[in-house]
C-alpha cells in the first residue's frame, strides 16, 4: 500500500546516528535522492497463480507452478531487490543462460513506485511474453554507491524507467531471458529497507582537509569482514560521485592519498575484535612518504570508526604497508601520541566539521551590524547574548568580541548609535578566523570589506544585484549576483576579485559553503522552480598559484539536487558535516526542513515562525536563528523548537563557518 506522507523519512535520522553492525557490503549502488511524491510499495510475491499479493514478503519465494509472466516478473523483482542475500531464489526465475549473465552488482535506479501490468504482451503461439516494468524516477546510483543525484530531465520533470523484460517458456514455465545485467530498479521504500548510509573521507585537491562523501551501501548479505573490505577498496580510487570529479588540471576537488589505484595498490583487511588492520601493497605504496601514510591513515581512521559506532564497530585501525606495521613518527594532531592503533581521538585535527570556536553570531538591524552569542546551553534557558557592536565608537572593526553578559531574550535592548562613516548594511559576514567583516549595502548594490581593527573599509567593490556572501576557510568571500558568482581576496589596501564560473542552472538566491572548503550549497532559481543544489569548489591550482593569481583553475563543478521533496526552498544553511537546514516559503508559511546531503530526502521539523525567510546554524551546540520578514529575530535551541523572539530587531543572521585547527597554526 502507498504511505500518503509525501515527506516520509526514507532513511531514520537513527540509522544515520547509528550506522549499523550489519551494514553490507559491497559499495556500489550510489545513493540518489527520492523526488516529491508519495514513495510508492513494492508489489512483490504472488500467492497463488490468479492474482499476485500486495506486500513485502520478509523472505522471497521461488516461482510458483503456472504463474503469469506478470507474476514471474513480480518475483524477480521481489527476490532481487536485497541481492546478494536471496540471488539463488532470484536465478529460479531466469532461464540458464540469463543466469549466467546477471551480474547486477550494486547499480541501482530508485523509482517512486514499480508498475508491473497485469497482463504481459504475449505472442501467438503463446511461449514468448514480453512485460513492460515502468516507474518514475527518484535517483540513481553509481557502482560505488556514490550519490549521483534526483534525475530530472531538461524541462524539469522528473525521467522515466522503463525495463522490458523478455519471457520464454521453459518446460512449460514462463522464465526471464533478459534481467537487467548490471542494475536493478527498487521503491524507495524498499531501498530503505536494503541499503544503509555511510561516509567515506578523501582530500580535497590541496590536500589540506579531509571532504565526506556519502555511500549507501547494502544491509543485509555481506558479513562485517565484507563490509570493511569495500570500504577500504572503495577508497583505492577517488571519489566516484559525479558533482566531486569536474577536474582542473587533472585533478578533481577531492581525492584519495593511497597511491596507483586499485589497479597498483592491492589492500587487504582483516578484523580482529575492534581492531581493522589494512595491508597495502604494491611498489606504488612502498614509495609512500610518512606524510602520505599519515594522510592515508586518516582517510582510513575517519572511514572506518568516524560512525557511531563504527562498521562494524571498529574502533581502531593498523596500517600496514606490505605487510610490515607502520607507526606514525609523530602525532597527527596536537596533544595526541602516535600509537600503531589508530583511534579517531589521534586525528580529531581532521574533523571535516570542526566544533564552533564561537558562539557569536552576526546581523544587521536598522542598517547596522552587530553579534549575539547565542549557545544552546544559556538559549535553553531562555537567554541570550547581549547585544554588541561589530564597530566600536571609533569605527574600529570590532571582530574577536567576547560574549558579555547575558540577558532575557525577550528583553528590548537599545543598542547604541552606529559611529559615522560606516555605510548602511542589509547582510553581514564574519570570516572563520575573524580577520575579516564583509557587508553588502541596502539593495545588493556593493560589498564593503574590513580589516578587523580597522577604522575604515579596506575596500568596496560594486557587485550591482548581490544576492548572498559567504566565506569559505582560507578567508575568500564569495558573493553571488543573479546566476554569477564571484570570489574576493581581501586585503588591508584593495581586494582583489574574479568571477568564476559554476554550473548553477539559474538565479542563486542563497548560498552556504561547507567548513571543508569544497562543499557549497544553494538555493537556485531554475526554469522548473527553485531548487536545492550540491556542487564542488574545485580549486586545485591555489597550493601552486596562490601568490599571483588564486582564481587561477578555480571554478564551482556540477550540481545534483538535494531535498527535492522540498518545493519552494527560499533560504539555506550548513547544519553539521552531512546536513542543510533548508526554509521552505510557500502561500501556507515557511517551514524548516533538514537535508541530508546524501541523497536521502528532507525531513519536516516544526514550529518555525511562518514568516522566516533567512536562516544561520553552527552545529548543536550553538542556537538556531532565523530573520523573519518583518525584520525581527527568532531563536531555538533545537530543530524541534520552541521558538522564541528576540528583543532587539534584526535581518539575515549569520554563524561564521567553524575554523579547523589546521588553519590556526
Amino acid at each position: 500500500m502507498a504511505d500518503d506522507n509525501p515527506v516520509r523519512l526514507w532513511l531514520g535520522r537513527g540509522w544515520r546516528a547509528g550506522l549499523v553492525a550489519a551494514l553490507a557490503a559491497c559499495l556500489a549502488g550510489c545513493v540518489g535522492m527520492p523526488d516529491s511524491g508519495s514513495p510508492g510499495t513494492f508489489s512483490a510475491t504472488p500467492q497463488d497463480t490468479t492474482q499476485p499479493a500486495e506486500f513485502i514478503g520478509a523472505i522471497p519465494a521461488g516461482p510458483g507452478p503456472n504463474w503469469t509472466p506478470s507474476q514471474i516478473v513480480q518475483g524477480f523483482l521481489n527476490a532481487s531487490a536485497s541481492y546478494p542475500l536471496y540471488k539463488d531464489i532470484a536465478w529460479q526465475y531466469l532461464t540458464s543462460a540469463a543466469v549466467k549473465a546477471w551480474n547486477p552488482g550494486w547499480s541501482v535506479t530508485v523509482v517512486d513506485q514499480i508498475n508491473v501490468p497485469p497482463n504481459a504482451d504475449v505472442s501467438r503461439d503463446g511461449r514468448q511474453a514480453t512485460v513492460d516494468v515502468t516507474g518514475s524516477v527518484r535517483a540513481s546510483f553509481n557502482g560505488t554507491g556514490q550519490y549521483v543525484g534526483a534525475q530530472q530531465s531538461s524541462d524539469g520533470t522528473t525521467n522515466q524507467a522503463n525495463q522490458l523484460f523478455d519471457l520464454v517458456k521453459v518446460d512449460g514455465q514462463w522464465r526471464i531471458t533478459n534481467p537487467p545485467p548490471n542494475n536493478r530498479v527498487l521503491n524507495e521504500s524498499d531501498f530503505s529497507e536494503v541499503y544503509k548510509p555511510q561516509d567515506l573521507y578523501f582530500f580535497d585537491s590541496t590536500e589540506a582537509v579531509l571532504v565526506p562523501d556519502s555511500v549507501f551501501v547494502p544491509s543485509s548479505g555481506t558479513s562485517p569482514q565484507s563490509l570493511v573490505n569495500n570500504l577500504v577498496q572503495a577508497l583505492l580510487s577517488n571519489p566516484q560521485s559525479r558533482w566531486l570529479q569536474e577536474e582542473t588540471n587533472n585533478k578533481p576537488p577531492a581525492v584519495t592519498e593511497i597511491p596507483g589505484g586499485p589497479g597498483v595498490t592491492k589492500a587487504g583487511v582483516t578484523i580482529d575484535g575492534t581492531t581493522a588492520t589494512v595491508n597495502l601493497q604494491g611498489p606504488a605504496i612502498a614509495r609512500a612518504s610518512n606524510t602520505t601514510l599519515g594522510q592515508i591513515s586518516a582517510q582510513l581512521v575517519w572511514t572506518l570508526t568516524g560512525q557511531s559506532p563504527g562498521p562494524p564497530n571498529i574502533q581502531a585501525v593498523q596500517l600496514e604497508v606490505n605487510g610490515k606495521l607502520w607507526t606514525p613518527p609523530s602525532a597527527p594532531c596536537p596533544g595526541q601520541s602516535p600509537s600503531p592503533a589508530q583511534k579517531l581521538v589521534m586525528y580529531n585535527c581532521k574533523d571535516p566539521y570542526p566544533p564552533p570556536t564561537s558562539s557569536a553570531f552576526y546581523y544587521v538591524g536598522t542598517g547596522q551590524a552587530w553579534s549575539r552569542c547565542a549557545p544552546v546551553s544559556q538559549v535553553m534557558t531562555g537567554s541570550i547574548g547581549s547585544v554588541l557592536p561589530l564597530f566600536s565608537k571609533k569605527s574600529a572593526a570590532t571582530l574577536d568580541q567576547s560574549c558579555g553578559s547575558s540577558v532575557q531574550a525577550p528583553s528590548k535592548a537599545v543598542p547604541p548609535p552606529q559611529p559615522r562613516g560606516i555605510p548602511l548594511l542589509s547582510m553581514v559576514a564574519v570570516s572563520p578566523d575573524g580577520k575579516y567583516a564583509a557587508g553588502v549595502t541596502p539593495g545588493g548594490k556593493s560589498v564593503v570589506m574590513w580589516v578587523s581593527g580597522g577604522t575604515r573599509p579596506s575596500s568596496t567593490l560594486t557587485l550591482p544585484g548581490v544576492t548572498a556572501i559567504g566565506w569559505d576557510r582560507k578567508d575568500y568571500l564569495w558573493v553571488t549576483q543573479e546566476n554569477a558568482t564571484t570570489m574576493v581576496v581581501p586585503a588591508s589596501d584593495g581586494s582583489d576579485h574574479a568571477a568564476i564560473p559554476n554550473s548553477f542552472g539559474g538565479k542563486i538566491l542563497g548560498l552556504s559553503i561547507a567548513p571543508d572548503g569544497v562543499r557549497v550549497a544553494a538555493v537556485v532559481q531554475t526554469a522548473s522552480g527553485p531548487q536545492v543544489q550540491l556542487a564542488a569548489i574545485n580549486r586545485t591550482t591555489l597550493s601552486n598559484a596562490e601568490a599571483t593569481s588564486p582564481f587561477s583553475g578555480t571554478s564551482i563543478g556540477p550540481t545534483v539536487q538535494l531535498g527535492p521533496n522540498v518545493l519552494d526552498p527560499i533560504a539555506l544553511t550548513w547544519y553539521d558535516a552531512d546536513d542543510l537546514l533548508v526554509l521552505n516559503g510557500s502561500a501556507g508559511g515557511t517551514t524548516l526542513w533538514e537535508v541530508p546531503v546524501d541523497g536521502q530526502p528532507a525531513t519536516k521539523h516544526p514550529g518555525v515562525p511562518s514568516n522566516a525567510v533567512s536562516i544561520t546554524a553552527n552545529s548543536d551546540t550553538n542556537a538556531l536563528v532565523v530573520g523573519r520578514s518583518d525584520n525581527q529575530l527568532e531563536v531555538s535551541a533545537s530543530l524541534a523548537g520552541p521558538w522564541q523572539l528576540l528583543g532587539s530587531g534584526g535581518q539575515n543572521p549569520a554563524f561564521p563557518v567553524p575554523i579547523f585547527p589546521a588553519a590556526q597554526s
